[in-house]
């Protein structure tokens, strides 16, 4: 429940920054991933989970990290942010997290193009959306 919560509120500092300017701090995302990967070795010492589930579960964070090598919109920031996520909440809540942050950002973007707030090459950030959805993993799965 502790890394439940610090992760929601790393997210949370990391939206904020992500909607304000675009841009995520070297130096936080620096301290977040030391902490992911303080709470996998615990995860590994203590909850029985292995190694094949942390590396089935970076696959999102794989495609994004992939997409923001090839140019096809999204951020390195947010890779690493999703990597992080995988590390702190495991397989079941990455991937849900995942795909509502997916279709979270879709919903809200065709809204902005139908309302004509927006044009298709409009950027959004995507941790915003990234909180929101392990915000709904959480209340899918559960907090532990």
């Amino acid at each position: 429940m502790i890394i439940a919560l610090g992760t929601m509120i790393y997210l949370g500092i990391l939206a904020v920054m992500d909607a304000r300017k675009r841009e995520l701090p070297t130096w936080l995302l620096l301290a977040g991933s030391v902490a992911a990967i303080l709470a996998a070795v615990w995860f590994l010492a203590n909850e029985g989970v292995t190694w094949e589930g942390l590396m089935l579960g970076a696959v999102p964070g794989g495609i994004i990290l992939a997409l923001a090598g090839i140019g096809g919109g999204a951020g390195a920031g947010d890779g690493i942010v999703l990597l992080q996520v995988n590390l702190l909440l495991l397989l079941d809540k990455v991937v849900i997290a995942f795909a509502l942050s997916l279709m979270l950002m879709g919903i809200f973007a065709a809204a902005l193009l139908m309302l004509k707030k927006g044009a298709k090459d409009t950027r959004l950030p995507y941790v915003p959306f990234l909180w929101l959805g392990c915000l709904g993993a959480f209340c899918i799965c559960g907090i532990t």
